[in-house]
């Protein structure tokens, strides 16, 4: 299943900009009435390779954590619901990616082939989050000594069902219109204290509100969740006390970032709170709910220093020391580009709007799309497949192969893409970071391929 969603993810990130630019099917205008500034070609192509990546992330949780050995009912159709409804999920959110224009193209099918595809992950999400609850209260350890990747990955899946409904309520009036009667009735009477009037135009506010809550709080709970299972992965429960205690710090300070970007993306989402600007000056300031989400990155940036003090004397299967290792520091330098883009030069932007939304709004549009591209798809995801491949104990030449692919890759993707849309806006740039961009790709066949051909996990599980 991991193998089949990596490939699934890999053909749509290259076929779908392919369609995108040069098919003549697709209806041109992509807007659509209850939604007119979502931009849903690139929202359902998103979709589309985020739905295997978050198949194989479920699958991996699943090995991790143990639960793949829990018995019952619950344990049972977990199982199924990743192995076997992942299997269908993964093409047909292909499908919907490549055709889906929230049109009547090819009759709807395309529509629903993504939303059978999401009806799936969100059920999987679901059981996730009972069988964890179930797993916490009936584990002979103790509640005490479950472990804190596991109290975060449950935390992480909260988030992001409540993340897949609010989608799911987006979706639905999308393709529906507000229908039935109890929708816009709810809608007008919630955000008539904000606009100060019933119609049509309200509709049209609070359901863009909810696409957005929607996004920004799925991707720092599936990000917070890869760090969480980061830990388990490289042995959290051999690591000594100190790297522990920096650990438990980082878990502790994601849990009241998780907590308190749930909150803010529910009361703004499907509620009429309008997040304000911090420390404003004019246009420049920085957004409340980026704030919050934040600290979910200072806790990681604690869990992820454990980590790295572990690695300090910590050995991959073959031996040796992993700061030496090209696939573990693949990883590290996956964490650091990511922080380099979102929060460093994304506060930078915020407290320079004045710029951005002037004279250099090209580079603005330019690096929302790089940034979403590459620090909220490629990289993490890049991370991902890396703790799926030490779990399946990649080694010898193919570790040394993959590693050197996607650290190369990475730092070609980051440093030609930040050229290309904080400097320049010289499309060769952008041609290169692409290149990068596909030297990753070249480097998860190779260790999806490894991984086919594996006998099974060689890590102990954190259950």
């Amino acid at each position: 299943m991991i193998w089949w969603s990596i490939i699934w993810a890999l053909v749509i990130g290259f076929l779908a900009p392919i369609v995108n630019n040069f098919t003549p099917l697709l209806d041109a205008d992509y807007n659509n009435a209850w939604t007119p500034d979502i931009f849903w070609r690139l929202v359902l192509y998103y979709h589309g390779a985020f739905i295997p990546w978050m198949i194989a992330l479920a699958a991996l949780a699943l090995v991790v954590l143990g639960l793949d050995s829990l018995k019952g009912k619950l344990g049972t159709h977990l199982k199924h619901m990743v192995l076997i409804g992942g299997f269908f999920a993964a093409p047909l959110a292909a499908v919907g990616a490549i055709f889906n224009v929230y049109n009547t193209f090819a009759y709807g099918i395309p529509v629903w082939t993504q939303v059978v595809s999401i009806g799936i992950g969100g059920e999987t999400v679901f059981f996730l989050i009972v069988t964890l609850l179930n797993y916490l209260k009936t584990s002979p350890k103790g509640y005490r000594h479950i472990g804190l990747p596991t109290y975060t990955v449950l935390l992480c899946a909260v988030g992001i069902l409540i993340a897949a409904l609010m989608g799911d309520m987006s979706g639905w009036i999308t393709w529906f219109g507000p229908w039935p009667s109890i929708v816009p009735q709810y809608i007008n009477s919630t955000m008539y204290p904000v606009l100060g009037y019933y119609n049509s135009t309200a509709v049209v506010t609070w359901t863009e509100d909810v696409v957005t809550s929607h996004s920004h709080l799925m991707l720092p709970s599936v990000m917070a969740a890869i760090v969480a299972l980061t830990p388990a992965v490289y042995g959290y429960a051999k690591w000594e006390k100190r790297e522990k205690a920096v650990s438990t710090i980082g878990f502790i300070i994601m849990a009241v970032g998780l907590i308190g970007s749930i909150w803010i993306y529910v009361v703004s989402g499907v509620g009429n709170f309008a997040t304000p600007t911090l420390f404003q000056s004019g246009p420049n300031g920085l957004a409340m709910d980026d704030a919050i989400t934040s600290i979910v990155a200072v806790g990681a940036a604690f869990v992820l220093l454990g980590l790295l003090l572990y690695a300090r004397k910590g050995k991959t299967t073959n031996g040796t020391p992993l700061l030496r290792d090209l696939l573990f520091v693949s990883l590290v330098v996956a964490w650091i580009l990511i922080y380099l883009l979102i929060p460093v030069t994304g506060y930078y932007i915020e407290f320079n709007q004045s710029f951005y939304q002037a004279a250099g709004i090209g580079f603005d549009a330019a690096y929302t799309r790089f940034h979403q591209d590459f620090t909220f798809y490629m990289l993490p995801a890049l991370v991902t497949s890396i703790l799926i491949f030490e779990t399946y104990g990649i080694s010898g030449k193919a570790r040394k192969t993959v590693g050197s692919l996607y650290l190369v890759g990475a730092i070609v993707t980051f440093v030609f893409g930040y050229l290309y849309a904080m400097i320049t806006l010289n499309m060769n740039f952008l041609y290169i970071a692409a290149a990068g961009g596909l030297l990753m790709g070249v480097g998860a066949l190779l260790g999806a391929e490894y991984v086919r051909k594996s006998s099974g996990p060689t890590i102990e599980s954190s259950k």
